[in-house]
């Protein structure tokens, strides 16, 4: 039997990733286009669209502490002890305090909320249809949303924007500029309080040392979110 067919040269391997690298060099910019496009839709100039795309992706990375929490965690503890040339192990289970920084992440948490706080004014004779579709978008984000051990809040990442894009579709009988402010709106705040604030009571069970509201598991949730419902209205 040849194994010419199933073993493949290195080089195939290196033209492989350049494949790769020349795919996301053509796809980033087509990217970030169709998010400028987005933000155009809501009533952004193309050069503020672009500054909220960097300092989005540039504030990810930044957590701002709030406060912190101490949980009490019990943990397996072996001692050893040595009678008549045997050594036994001999288990107890003691209780360690643990702190968790509670943050705020910038591109996750704050810049959404700032956008939806400048539509939701702009919006303002419209607050109770706003305040329907966060409701139905923070109901959905609660149910799915599951902490995880030593990570934090996670939850499906596509959910969110389809719900609000429907709701927001409903709700604003397909006015325009009205759908997709609310899909937006509805799409980041319903994230961010559904995924987010209203679990900061399960934290105790994450055991990590930092939770970031709008950041690890969620940033994907409550950017793309808003900016995912916005592409599915339109």
């Amino acid at each position: 039997m040849s194994y010419k067919k199933y073993f493949y040269p290195p080089a195939m391997g290196l033209l492989f990733y350049l494949l790769i690298l020349l795919l996301l060099i053509i796809l980033v910019p087509l990217l970030i286009l169709g998010v400028t496009q987005v933000f155009k839709q809501l009533g952004f100039t193309p050069f503020a669209a672009f500054a909220i795309i960097v300092l989005s992706l540039a504030g990810s990375a930044i957590n701002i502490p709030v406060f912190k929490i101490a949980n009490n965690q019990p943990i397996v503890r072996v001692e050893y002890y040595t009678l008549y040339g045997v050594t036994y192990p001999v288990p107890s289970i003691v209780t360690t305090q643990q702190k968790t920084v509670i943050a705020v992440n910038a591109g996750g948490a704050l810049i959404p909320a700032s956008i939806s706080a400048y539509l939701w004014y702009r919006e303002y004779a419209h607050t109770p249809q706003i305040l329907l579709c966060i409701l139905l978008v923070t109901l959905v984000c609660y149910k799915l949303a599951k902490p995880v051990e030593g990570v934090g809040i996670v939850m499906p990442a596509f959910i969110p924007p389809i719900v609000a894009a429907v709701s927001a579709l409903v709700v604003s009988l397909g006015s325009s500029p009205l759908l997709f402010s609310l899909a937006y709106i509805s799409g980041s705040l319903g994230t961010l309080i559904g995924a987010d604030l209203l679990n900061l009571r399960r934290i105790s069970r994450l055991r990590a040392q930092i939770v970031s509201i709008g950041g690890a598991g969620t940033f994907d949730g409550i950017f793309i979110s808003g900016i995912l419902a916005v592409v599915i209205a339109f």
